[in-house]
């Protein structure tokens, strides 16, 4: 395994080396293809598969054994910097220095007196680049995994929300660089057949055919795609395939009568897909999406890379039940070779792109056999690359149904997909929060559903509770994207998971509480013992006593804080006057209100878009177009919406979140593992669920009061 690492390095190295220097010789040099010196391009190859692509995979691998783990990744990022700048990069590129010219053939002696020469100029071009560059890849790059219909439900909402605050132009920066994400953290740069520069999310994405709705497999962006226009919506005719053809050979995509265009069924396409392919989105246009949606590809603005979408082989997508039910069918699935190969080839090529690559990002669905797809994924990751891992469970905002399954037969299901879930993130997460609209979980036949002051949703429509979920997940994951936060993602977790408290919850105010004109310190001082902030996390409340807690709050602008000395008033005479910040107030209001906690606290001005295709209805006639309350308990106007909200978001842990523990373990009895296994020969495996039941038992334990803070 590691010879053929390396002979994979190499030969990636030297296609890299060999494109170079004909690119070099023919675009640069100016020379014809009859000049085209091709020994010189095979000795460029034979350098990076002998010695560059070799070179870079030890170095790398000795500098993650050198710089420990047991640290923050900020503090091991620049360690790995420095050791890279001050070692590996002025002993590297002289012996490139050497090398180029050595295998064209110069003379040796008029090699070093170029290098005697140029070499200090080299250094130093190369410390006005490369430093910057490799701390952020050793330290700010987390590939994001989606695993499930659910899960992708919320992922298109949040890739929606990272494209919204995208600066194209200089006139509409409206804030400083240093207040927006750094959308290189979870985004890559490429280049499609077109030779046009893409800028695609590091994502890989797992779901049930049928679900990718008109997406093609290859994404919209590279390959094979042409990109239908008003004129060819739909194709129907010969003549049509005749002019996308025409399409295909006028954009470089295949050279003259050597294309074969292919008609496919028209796959049903949503009206705000429809007009965004033709560039006619709407933005006040009601495209009810609430009721029209019938899978998230129907309203996903971003576009993904190649290496993104995944399809289940043999599995269909059916609105009425989960087609891949249990745990264990996910984890076969992961075994089998049609998609464990190709898969794990796709975290390489992504995990390469990212030098020192920081952690791992996941959102599965825990409800059904996903879990096990995502189980298997986060052995896979920590057995070969060893990076922190910090997962969201997605619980569906409804009871799911399963095929030919009674009421508790499925409630068993559930159970026994959530204990396992729950044993492997235990033993392989960083750290895990659960999410779900609902109050509970594993015995809500009720369907209670959580309701967030000021905005109310349709209990079971996934696109709406969808968006209220994605909305938790950017806001709070802006505690490692941000520039003036340089937190990264082991940092992040380290915040809220002490001695293997592994479980967090999650809790948000969207939006968050102000009046319109009303200052932040007015706001909490009127608050009194009301809870800011709605649970996420079922079946969990966190409590005010002994809680370790991460706060991220967007959208409430500095000049909001409090009033000017000349007019503050009574607000002088409070002690958060003395605060200068959003997140130092926010702090000291917790401190104050949490006995013997500890809170981490940052903002940002940038509040969370709830544009198009956010589903702004869910915001009450109460709620401002800024996000903030009417002041005088008035409405809004008329037909406006909510353009934007502020939000405040929370991790939280403490003894308590033992009682949600408790609450699962508690419904095991009423599994029913012999009616499991006629179910299904692969719904559970006796042996390894008993372990999982000792397993949690012992994570519990972890949250006993004789461990509190």
């Amino acid at each position: 395994m590691a010879l053929r690492a390396y002979i994979r390095e190499g030969l990636n190295v030297a296609a890299i080396m060999g494109a170079g220097d004909t690119i070099a010789q023919l675009f640069i040099e100016k020379k014809s293809l009859q000049q085209w010196d091709i020994g010189r391009t095979a000795r460029f190859s034979a350098l990076g598969l002998v010695l560059v692509g070799p070179a870079l995979r030890k170095w790398y691998l000795t500098l993650e054994k050198l710089v420990s783990k047991d640290q923050p990744a900020l503090r091991r990022g620049i360690k790995k910097m420095a050791i890279d700048q001050t070692v590996f990069a002025p002993t590297f590129t002289l012996a490139m220095s050497f090398a180029v010219p050595y295998v064209n053939g110069e003379d040796t002696d008029k090699i070093k007196n170029r290098i005697r020469s140029s070499y200090f100029s080299i250094m130093l071009k190369n410390y006005m680049l490369w430093p910057a560059a490799q701390f952020v890849n050793f330290t700010f790059v987390p590939l994001p995994y989606q695993f499930g219909t659910y899960a992708n439900y919320v992922g298109a909402h949040f890739w929606n929300q990272q494209e919204a605050h995208f600066v194209y132009d200089g006139a509409s920066k409206q804030m400083a660089e240093e207040q927006r994400p750094q959308n290189d953290v979870l985004y890559r740069e490429g280049l499609n057949d077109y030779g046009q520069t893409t800028y695609t999310p590091r994502l890989l994405s797992v779901d049930l055919a049928g679900n990718l709705a008109h997406l093609p497999m290859g994404g919209e962006l590279y390959g094979n795609f042409v990109q239908r226009n008003e004129e060819l919506l739909p194709l129907t005719t010969g003549s049509d395939l005749q002019k996308l053809k025409q399409s295909a050979e006028a954009n470089n995509l295949s050279t003259v009568d050597q294309l074969e265009v292919r008609a496919q069924p028209p796959a049903p396409i949503s009206e705000y897909q429809r007009d965004l392919l033709q560039g006619a989105i709407a933005p006040d246009k009601n495209y009810q999406l609430a009721d029209t949606t019938r899978s998230w590809a129907d309203y996903l603005y971003a576009r993904y890379h190649p290496r993104t979408l995944n399809v289940l082989p043999d599995l269909i997508r059916d609105s009425e039940v989960q087609a891949l039910a249990t745990q264990a069918a996910g984890k076969e699935i992961w075994d089998g070779e049609a998609f464990n190969e190709d898969f794990c080839n796709r975290i390489r090529q992504y995990a390469e792109e990212c030098e020192g690559l920081q952690g791992f990002h996941m959102l599965f669905d825990i409800d059904d056999g996903f879990s096990g797809l995502a189980s298997k994924c986060m052995e896979h990751l920590n057995d070969e690359y060893g990076r922190v891992s910090y997962v969201l469970p997605l619980h569906y905002p409804r009871i799911p149904s399963y095929n030919q399954a009674d009421p508790r037969t499925a409630h068993s299901i559930r159970v026994v997909n959530s204990v396992m879930s729950y044993y492997h993130l235990s033993e392989q997460a960083t750290m895990f929060t659960p999410l779900s609209t609902l109050e509970t979980i594993w015995r809500n036949n009720t369907l209670q559903s959580r309701r967030l002051p000021g905005v109310a949703w349709r209990e079971g429509n996934l696109y709406q509770t969808s968006a209220v979920l994605a909305a938790f997940v950017d806001t709070m994951t802006l505690s490692y994207r941000l520039p003036q936060t340089p937190q990264s993602l082991v940092r992040f977790c380290d915040s809220v998971c002490p001695v293997g408290r592994k479980l967090t919850a999650a809790a948000m105010a969207l939006p968050f509480g102000l009046q319109q004109e009303q200052d932040l310190i007015d706001f909490l001082d009127q608050s009194g013992d009301h809870s800011l902030l709605t649970q996420l996390t079922p079946g969990c409340e966190a409590g005010n006593s002994y809680v370790m807690q991460s706060l991220m709050a967007r959208g409430i602008p500095t000049s909001r804080l409090k009033r000017p000395q000349e007019q503050a008033g009574p607000q002088l005479r409070m002690a958060a006057y003395s605060c200068n910040s959003v997140s130092q107030m926010l702090q000291l209001y917790y401190q104050c209100s949490f006995h013997g906690s500890v809170t981490h606290a940052a903002s940002t001005p940038l509040p969370l878009r709830t544009r198009l295709p956010f589903p702004y209805e869910l915001f009450e006639a109460n709620i401002a177009t800024d996000g903030c309350q009417v002041a005088g308990g008035g409405e809004r106007e008329p037909h406006s919406r909510v353009e934007s909200a502020p939000v405040l978001a929370a991790l939280q842990n403490s003894t308590k979140l033992g009682e949600h523990l408790d609450n699962l373990h508690a419904q095991t009895h009423r599994v029913q593992i012999g009616k499991l296994q006629s179910y299904s020969q692969s719904a559970v495996d006796r042996e390894e669920y008993e372990t999982a039941l000792d397993k949690l038992l012992e994570f519990r334990d972890n949250y006993a009061d004789s461990q509190h803070l």
